[in-house]
């Protein structure tokens, strides 16, 4: 029966659901190499090249367990917030010191070239 309906979807023998199918029915015993051999015209070589196929994709990731994270320490884990801490103070450190940098190249701009640059921050009068 099982060989009956494979016979009749041959024209998809490339096509991977069929051949999961033709490998999950030998797998299961419902059809013996020789049916496949002389119902499919598929030799037992290709069967077997299925056979491993299936059993490394579908079967064996079933098989082995999942990989995990592995959970770090405590100490290991405050030791690497702290340096963490330690370069973002760095960070700050030196952003402060941009800031100051570009408030003392505005300043030096405004007195050599008696341009007003900084924004005035005074609310602006509404026109009635």
């Amino acid at each position: 029966m099982i060989i009956k309906y494979l016979q009749r979807n041959k024209k998809n023998r490339n096509f991977i659901p069929y051949l999961r199918k033709v490998v999950e029915s030998y797998r299961a015993g419902l059809v013996s190499s020789t049916e496949l051999k002389t119902g499919l015209q598929m030799d037992f070589k290709r069967v077997r090249h299925l056979n491993r196929w299936y059993f490394k994709h579908r079967v064996l990731p079933l098989l082995k367990p999942k990989k995990t994270k592995k959970m770090k320490s405590e100490n290991a884990r405050i030791k690497e917030l702290e340096a963490k801490i330690k370069l973002l103070e760095k960070e700050k450190e030196f952003f402060k010191l941009k800031a100051v940098a570009w408030e003392t190249l505005v300043d030096v701009a405004e007195e050599t070239m008696n341009i007003s640059i900084k924004k005035k921050f005074a609310p602006k009068r509404l026109k009635s």
